[in-house]
């Protein structure tokens, strides 16, 4: 049997989830529909796996625990989108600080594409928060002052001292995300 599965680092601190429940509220505009990521679902992705068979879990758990990184920390700051201002498909917080930690991480991810016959990622990993993903954009314009309103809007400071695999199931009402396994920081 397969799973849709991705690595990812997730965001659980309740202040920093709160504040960010509180922007998606701040760039709720009339004629606009964003689909807002539940605050439980938000995540940074390392590395999206696609469908992958049960059978090979154990063993992707064996060499996700040969990463080996220090506990470290993300300030999330600024709000943007993607793939730009021109067409925008989703909104996210970008990383001022441990941008660079999670790209070591990740790199060493895409490093099991081999490994497990995984596709290859040919595009540099950028480190977000997807926040939202617009469904229909009522006054585009509108929609892209309230974005640059927040791109120098500091977010806190998250504590990451470990990375999962998550199984994702798509529903009607949304993804649902169960962790599969945890790896965790060299203290």
């Amino acid at each position: 049997m397969t799973i849709r599965a991705f690595f990812a680092v997730e965001i659980s601190e309740k202040n920093i989830l709160q504040q960010i429940e509180k922007l998606q509220k701040e760039l709720e505009l009339p004629d606009t529909r964003i689909n807002f990521v539940a605050p439980k679902n938000l995540h940074f992705t390392l590395k999206f796996l696609g469908n992958i068979d049960e059978s090979i879990i154990t063993d992707l758990e064996k060499e996700a625990k040969k990463i080996s990184f220090e506990k470290f920390e993300i300030e999330l700051e600024g709000v943007g989108c993607l793939p730009g201002f021109h067409y925008i498909n989703a909104i996210y917080i970008g990383v001022k600080q441990g941008l660079s930690e999670l790209s070591v991480i990740a790199k060493q991810l895409e490093g099991l594409s081999g490994l497990f016959n995984f596709k290859k990622e040919n595009r540099p990993f950028k480190a977000h928060l997807t926040i939202g993903r617009l469904k229909r954009v009522g006054n585009k314009n509108q929609l892209v002052e309230k974005i640059k309103s927040f791109e120098k809007e500091n977010l806190g400071i998250v504590d990451i001292d470990s990375f999962v695999l998550k199984k994702s199931e798509l529903t009607p009402q949304g993804p649902i995300y169960t962790t599969v396994f945890e790896i965790e920081s060299k203290k």
